[in-house]
Protein backbone atom coordinates (compact mmCIF):
# COMPACT_ATOMS: atom_id res chain seq x y z
CA UNK A 1 0.00 0.00 0.00
CA UNK A 2 1.08 3.17 -0.63
CA UNK A 3 0.86 6.37 1.53
CA UNK A 4 -1.96 9.28 0.25
CA UNK A 5 0.64 12.29 0.13
CA UNK A 6 2.81 12.49 -2.90
CA UNK A 7 6.03 13.13 -1.35
CA UNK A 8 5.61 10.14 1.27
CA UNK A 9 4.30 7.55 -1.68
CA UNK A 10 7.23 8.78 -3.40
CA UNK A 11 9.76 8.17 -1.11
CA UNK A 12 8.52 4.68 -0.69
CA UNK A 13 8.35 3.85 -4.27
CA UNK A 14 12.18 4.94 -4.60
CA UNK A 15 13.14 3.41 -1.39
CA UNK A 16 11.13 0.63 -0.82
CA UNK A 17 9.54 -0.80 -4.23
CA UNK A 18 11.92 -0.18 -6.99
CA UNK A 19 15.25 -1.56 -4.60
CA UNK A 20 12.91 -4.64 -4.20
CA UNK A 21 12.11 -4.93 -7.72
CA UNK A 22 16.15 -4.90 -8.65
CA UNK A 23 16.23 -7.30 -6.30
CA UNK A 24 13.84 -9.39 -7.46
CA UNK A 25 14.68 -9.00 -11.29
CA UNK A 26 18.77 -9.75 -10.59
CA UNK A 27 17.49 -12.94 -8.79
CA UNK A 28 15.62 -14.28 -11.38
CA UNK A 29 18.76 -13.69 -13.74
CA UNK A 30 21.10 -15.42 -12.24
CA UNK A 31 18.65 -18.46 -11.43
CA UNK A 32 17.87 -18.56 -15.27
CA UNK A 33 21.44 -18.70 -15.78
CA UNK A 34 22.59 -20.85 -13.33
CA UNK A 35 19.96 -23.21 -14.13
CA UNK A 36 21.15 -22.96 -17.74
CA UNK A 37 24.47 -23.78 -16.89
CA UNK A 38 23.57 -26.48 -15.10
CA UNK A 39 21.61 -28.17 -17.73
CA UNK A 40 24.11 -28.00 -20.16
CA UNK A 41 26.99 -28.95 -17.38
CA UNK A 42 25.05 -32.36 -17.00
CA UNK A 43 25.28 -33.17 -20.68
CA UNK A 44 28.66 -31.72 -21.36
CA UNK A 45 30.54 -33.92 -18.35
CA UNK A 46 28.56 -37.11 -19.78
CA UNK A 47 29.59 -36.55 -22.87
CA UNK A 48 33.86 -36.14 -22.06
CA UNK A 49 32.99 -39.14 -19.77
CA UNK A 50 31.88 -40.74 -23.02
CA UNK A 51 34.89 -39.81 -24.91
CA UNK A 52 37.32 -40.62 -22.54
CA UNK A 53 36.02 -44.09 -21.79
CA UNK A 54 34.80 -45.46 -25.25
CA UNK A 55 31.84 -46.42 -23.57
CA UNK A 56 28.08 -44.86 -23.09
CA UNK A 57 27.08 -43.85 -19.39
CA UNK A 58 25.60 -47.67 -18.94
CA UNK A 59 29.17 -48.83 -19.87
CA UNK A 60 28.32 -50.33 -23.01
CA UNK A 61 31.56 -49.95 -24.90
CA UNK A 62 30.81 -47.52 -28.42
CA UNK A 63 30.31 -49.38 -31.48
CA UNK A 64 32.40 -46.66 -33.58
CA UNK A 65 34.23 -44.01 -32.58
CA UNK A 66 33.15 -42.18 -35.94
CA UNK A 67 29.66 -41.46 -33.50
CA UNK A 68 31.13 -39.22 -31.95
CA UNK A 69 31.18 -36.31 -34.38
CA UNK A 70 27.18 -36.85 -34.26
CA UNK A 71 27.27 -37.15 -30.32
CA UNK A 72 28.94 -33.97 -30.54
CA UNK A 73 26.41 -32.74 -32.52
CA UNK A 74 23.61 -33.49 -31.06
CA UNK A 75 25.23 -32.35 -27.64
CA UNK A 76 25.85 -28.90 -29.47
CA UNK A 77 22.20 -28.85 -30.89
CA UNK A 78 20.90 -29.12 -26.89
CA UNK A 79 23.44 -27.21 -25.33
CA UNK A 80 22.43 -23.76 -27.74
CA UNK A 81 18.83 -24.17 -26.33
CA UNK A 82 20.28 -23.24 -23.08
CA UNK A 83 23.42 -20.87 -23.53
CA UNK A 84 20.82 -18.43 -25.16
CA UNK A 85 19.67 -17.92 -22.00
CA UNK A 86 23.08 -16.66 -20.96
CA UNK A 87 23.47 -14.73 -23.52
CA UNK A 88 20.55 -12.99 -23.02
CA UNK A 89 21.30 -12.45 -19.31
CA UNK A 90 24.52 -12.63 -18.52
CA UNK A 91 25.90 -8.82 -19.97
CA UNK A 92 23.49 -7.41 -17.17
CA UNK A 93 24.97 -9.36 -14.50
CA UNK A 94 28.33 -9.00 -15.30
CA UNK A 95 28.07 -5.38 -15.73
CA UNK A 96 26.75 -5.29 -11.61
CA UNK A 97 29.98 -7.21 -11.15
CA UNK A 98 32.91 -5.32 -9.10
CA UNK A 99 35.19 -8.20 -8.13
CA UNK A 100 37.76 -5.56 -6.35
CA UNK A 101 34.99 -4.98 -3.90
CA UNK A 102 34.48 -8.35 -2.68
CA UNK A 103 36.51 -10.87 -0.96
CA UNK A 104 37.56 -12.71 -4.46
CA UNK A 105 39.16 -9.69 -6.42
CA UNK A 106 40.80 -12.61 -8.38
CA UNK A 107 38.20 -13.10 -10.11
CA UNK A 108 38.05 -9.92 -12.27
CA UNK A 109 40.11 -12.12 -14.85
CA UNK A 110 37.34 -14.92 -15.10
CA UNK A 111 34.95 -12.49 -15.74
CA UNK A 112 36.57 -10.79 -18.22
CA UNK A 113 36.93 -14.43 -20.00
CA UNK A 114 33.24 -14.55 -19.53
CA UNK A 115 32.62 -11.02 -21.15
CA UNK A 116 34.98 -12.07 -24.41
CA UNK A 117 32.75 -15.28 -24.31
CA UNK A 118 29.93 -13.02 -24.61
CA UNK A 119 31.17 -11.36 -27.16
CA UNK A 120 32.30 -13.56 -29.33
CA UNK A 121 29.28 -15.55 -29.53
CA UNK A 122 27.10 -12.17 -29.84
CA UNK A 123 27.40 -12.59 -33.91
CA UNK A 124 25.70 -16.00 -33.52
CA UNK A 125 23.02 -15.16 -31.40
CA UNK A 126 21.92 -12.09 -33.98
CA UNK A 127 21.78 -15.12 -36.65
CA UNK A 128 19.71 -17.51 -34.21
CA UNK A 129 17.41 -14.43 -33.67
CA UNK A 130 16.81 -13.49 -37.46
CA UNK A 131 16.40 -17.64 -38.14
CA UNK A 132 13.84 -18.26 -35.46
CA UNK A 133 11.26 -16.73 -37.18
CA UNK A 134 12.13 -17.54 -40.70
CA UNK A 135 13.06 -21.66 -40.38
CA UNK A 136 9.57 -23.67 -39.63
CA UNK A 137 11.21 -27.02 -40.78
CA UNK A 138 12.19 -29.41 -37.60
CA UNK A 139 15.08 -30.87 -39.19
CA UNK A 140 15.86 -27.19 -41.04
CA UNK A 141 15.86 -25.39 -37.60
CA UNK A 142 17.50 -29.05 -35.77
CA UNK A 143 20.31 -28.40 -38.15
CA UNK A 144 20.71 -24.51 -37.12
CA UNK A 145 20.94 -25.41 -33.32
CA UNK A 146 23.51 -27.92 -33.98
CA UNK A 147 25.05 -25.48 -36.11
CA UNK A 148 25.15 -22.63 -33.50
CA UNK A 149 25.87 -24.38 -30.89
CA UNK A 150 29.43 -26.19 -31.95
CA UNK A 151 29.66 -22.55 -32.99
CA UNK A 152 29.49 -20.89 -29.65
CA UNK A 153 30.91 -24.04 -28.02
CA UNK A 154 34.43 -22.07 -26.77
CA UNK A 155 32.19 -19.26 -24.95
CA UNK A 156 30.18 -22.74 -23.52
CA UNK A 157 33.05 -24.67 -22.25
CA UNK A 158 34.24 -20.74 -20.74
CA UNK A 159 31.04 -20.43 -18.97
CA UNK A 160 31.27 -23.73 -17.26
CA UNK A 161 34.98 -23.41 -16.41
CA UNK A 162 34.60 -19.94 -14.48
CA UNK A 163 30.87 -20.71 -13.94
CA UNK A 164 31.37 -20.32 -9.90
CA UNK A 165 33.42 -17.43 -10.22
CA UNK A 166 30.56 -15.90 -11.78
CA UNK A 167 27.67 -17.29 -9.35
CA UNK A 168 30.08 -15.58 -6.41
CA UNK A 169 30.79 -12.27 -7.76
CA UNK A 170 26.91 -12.03 -9.32
CA UNK A 171 25.63 -13.25 -5.95
CA UNK A 172 27.74 -10.44 -4.31
CA UNK A 173 26.50 -7.34 -6.82
CA UNK A 174 23.25 -8.29 -5.78
CA UNK A 175 21.46 -4.33 -5.77
CA UNK A 176 20.73 -2.77 -2.70
CA UNK A 177 23.31 -4.72 -0.65
CA UNK A 178 23.30 -8.62 0.22
CA UNK A 179 20.42 -10.14 0.79
CA UNK A 180 18.99 -13.49 0.76
CA UNK A 181 19.24 -14.99 -2.90
CA UNK A 182 17.76 -18.52 -4.09
CA UNK A 183 20.42 -21.12 -2.14
CA UNK A 184 23.93 -21.35 -3.76
CA UNK A 185 24.39 -24.29 -6.01
CA UNK A 186 26.37 -27.22 -4.36
CA UNK A 187 29.20 -26.86 -6.79
CA UNK A 188 29.93 -23.14 -5.53
CA UNK A 189 29.13 -24.38 -1.77
CA UNK A 190 31.90 -27.30 -2.25
CA UNK A 191 34.27 -25.05 -4.47
CA UNK A 192 34.36 -21.23 -3.24
CA UNK A 193 38.14 -20.48 -2.50
CA UNK A 194 38.89 -19.27 1.02
CA UNK A 195 39.06 -15.14 0.92
CA UNK A 196 42.52 -14.36 0.73
CA UNK A 197 44.48 -14.12 4.44
CA UNK A 198 44.75 -11.40 5.95
CA UNK A 199 48.68 -10.55 7.58
CA UNK A 200 49.10 -10.67 11.06
CA UNK A 201 52.12 -9.83 12.83
CA UNK A 202 53.90 -12.94 13.81
CA UNK A 203 53.66 -14.26 17.33
CA UNK A 204 46.68 -18.51 11.51
CA UNK A 205 27.27 -42.28 -17.79
CA UNK A 206 25.19 -40.82 -15.36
Amino acid sequence: MLPGEPDLAARAVTTTFLPAYSRALHRRRLDTVLGALERIRAEYETLQAIKASGRYSDGVPLADSRMLPEMERTFADYAWLSFRDVLEHGPVLLSRCRPAATAWPQDAAALERLRSALADSQETRDEDQELRGVLFSVGGWKQARSRFGLAALPAIETWLADGEAFERQARAAVPGGAVALSAPSPRLLTARPAPPAVRRPSAAHR
